[in-house]
């Protein structure tokens, strides 16, 4: 220590042991403040935080501090799960899309004509699609035995 600063009063007269020692204390704090600052964040964004916080204290604190703010990634974990169950959503949202689509539109099963499924009969052939309940006059599958909607049971002709 003596070596230092008889070093330091040799280049640099001016500079007492006091200054000396503020000027030391001063840099600690802000390589312990940037290394804490590396730590939080690189905690919250996945990273390898104890590796980056070591780094940080031992090349003194600017430069690592510096490389890591280039280096790091540019979302949190929390932003990145974020974005994964949007993404999940929307994959969802298209696949309900898709369903409610395909349900809507239906094939005649005589002749292959794509028809909407409230059609009571397929405007190409003539077929029957639907047909109507007798009790709640509500459409239903013409193959149907029971309505779904009453519980009326149909005569079988």
């Amino acid at each position: 220590m003596n070596y230092i600063m008889n070093l330091l009063r040799g280049s640099f007269p001016w500079i007492s042991a006091l200054d000396f020692g503020i000027f030391l204390l001063g840099s600690l704090v802000v390589i312990f403040v940037l290394a804490f600052y590396v730590y939080r964040d690189s905690s919250l964004r996945g990273g390898k935080n104890l590796l980056w916080t070591i780094c940080t204290i031992l090349f003194g604190g600017i430069l690592p501090f510096l490389f890591y703010m280039i280096v790091r990634s540019s979302y949190t974990k929390e932003e990145l799960e974020e974005e994964k169950l949007n993404k999940e959503l929307m994959q969802l949202q298209r696949n309900y899309y898709e369903l409610m689509v395909s349900k809507e539109i239906q094939k005649c099963p005589v002749c292959g004509e794509e028809v909407s499924a409230d059609y009571m009969y397929c405007p190409k052939c003539f077929t029957q699609l639907k047909k109507y309940c007798d009790e709640c006059k509500k459409r239903v599958d013409k193959d149907a035995k029971i309505c779904p909607y009453c519980g009326h049971i149909f005569d079988e002709k």
